[in-house]
């Protein structure tokens, strides 16, 4: 069964301008709401730090990218807040629509960071050994595999003979791989796989291409909100960053800039969710009341202090990366093995 693919979206670049006159903008803005008057109070102090990094020097470049994924609000944060050049970081934003074209950028050397999940990174690693570190773990939000609310699918062991469609080299395929090995179902055999970009798989949904998909959050819910679809079985979908090796040599410096820049980014979407979700909304054209519904699947989403938040790549993380590199060269996802050197 065949679907049709459409043209990846390309990034949109997006340059961080420093504000030059919104203190005289908002000052006339008398009626304006609590949380975007302590948005502007941040961010004017933000440019008086900018101000005196630039005096000093310390500016360093960097190029971010990030996805439409639920983990995309941490850099769209990030810009919106001006949170980077704070940190002392001249920052570039590129948007993409899904990981492999960021991957690619990544690759080319387009982009110096991305915010991403495990599986485009193991891929990433698999060709280019030595290329790229894993700099911070960024909390989760979920995917899950989901059939029409009147379905004959209610548990795993009904997917015998069924069409999934879902994306392969994602981080839900390989997932999904383990859930069937642990159903003693045989993926070649016992199911038909239907490799469907993400941003396709709502309308495979919806014109019945397939008896089963595999979608990643917001786009979960909005399903359920819809057609009432159901749930057969959810996933953590886990955030992380890496960056690129050469850029960190060249930019020693950087790495420490950009963790506190993610840690104050977490920060600020936990505590003015209202200001974040319009701002990520106005990115992948979501209603706000979606996206913070759906951001409270991550535990960072409940912080209240900086020191709470940790981006730390923990022992247990790298551990669940070692494990899904080795299992993605078990059933071929990769060609090569993964040799992992945490920096």
């Amino acid at each position: 069964m065949a679907i049709s693919r459409r043209s990846l979206v390309k990034g949109i670049t997006y340059t961080l301008v420093l504000p030059s006159i919104s203190c005289m903008f908002f000052a006339c803005a008398g009626t304006q709401s609590a949380n975007r008057s302590n948005s502007n109070n941040e961010t004017n102090a933000d440019s008086t730090v900018v101000t005196a990094n630039k005096a000093e020097g310390e500016i360093v470049p960097i190029r971010i990218a990030y996805p439409a994924g639920m983990n995309g609000q941490i850099a769209k944060v990030m810009e919106k807040a001006k949170i980077a050049e704070k940190k002392g970081l001249e920052a570039k934003y590129t948007f993409f629509q899904n990981g492999p074209p960021m991957m690619e950028a990544f690759t080319s050397g387009e982009v110096d960071a991305v915010i991403t999940s495990p599986m485009p990174v193991i891929n990433f690693m698999s060709r280019n050994p030595g290329k790229a570190f894993v700099v911070a773990s960024l909390g989760n939000s979920s995917y899950s595999l989901m059939v029409p609310k009147d379905s004959s699918i209610k548990q795993v062991k009904d997917l015998q003979g069924k069409t999934i469609a879902l994306s392969f080299g994602s981080d839900s395929h390989l997932d999904f791989l383990k859930l069937l090995k642990e159903s003693n179902l045989n993926p070649k055999s016992d199911v038909k796989l239907v490799n469907t970009q993400p941003n396709e798989l709502q309308l495979a949904f919806e014109r019945k291409f397939a008896d089963a998909i595999i979608i990643r959050q917001p786009q979960v819910l909005k399903l359920q909100k819809k057609l009432d679809a159901q749930i057969i079985h959810t996933w953590p979908h886990r955030y992380i960053s890496v960056m690129r090796a050469d850029y960190l040599e060249k930019y020693p410096q950087a790495k420490k800039k950009y963790l506190e820049a993610l840690q104050e980014a977490i920060l600020f979407t936990a505590t003015n969710k209202e200001q974040a979700s319009i701002w990520f909304s106005e990115q992948i054209r979501l209603d706000p009341e979606t996206i913070r519904q759906v951001s409270k699947d991550d535990p960072n989403y409940t912080v209240t202090k900086l020191e709470n938040v940790s981006v730390e790549v923990t022992p247990a993380i790298k551990q669940i990366l070692e494990d899904w590199a080795k299992f993605s060269y078990e059933t071929g996802i990769i060609k090569k093995e993964v040799a992992w050197n945490w920096k």
